[in-house]
């Protein structure tokens, strides 16, 4: 989900509904960042996560055939795409925790 869609839907969840909850999060040794809303809508408290990292390009191993010999894997990611992940969690007060709904059903 672009940065853009992603603004104009958390405007248009706190218009609709209003914030409980709203943090964003950096994990810099991760090279992450998770922005999390978490508001009462139509269906009980929901908690709607989005999660932007750089795109992985590829995984260099680096290791010797010796016995006890140490294995190291460099990461190599992308300076300007990145990967949105945006998932949609659903307060059940039973057992206590977020549970993960499908977003593709919203839709339906």
């Amino acid at each position: 989900m672009h940065q853009r869609k992603w603004e104009k839907l958390v405007d248009q969840i706190e218009r609709m509904f209003g914030f409980i909850e709203h943090t964003n999060d950096e994990f810099p040794e991760r090279q992450l960042e998770v922005e999390t809303v978490i508001f009462d809508g139509a269906s009980g408290r929901m908690k709607l996560e989005r999660s932007v990292k750089p795109l992985l390009i590829d995984e260099v191993a680096r290791y010797s055939k010796r016995a006890g010999g140490d294995v190291d894997i460099e990461y190599v990611y992308s300076e300007d795409e990145f990967v949105d992940t945006v998932k949609l969690y659903r307060w059940d007060k039973l057992a206590r925790e977020w549970k993960q709904m499908d977003i593709s059903a919203l839709g339906r």
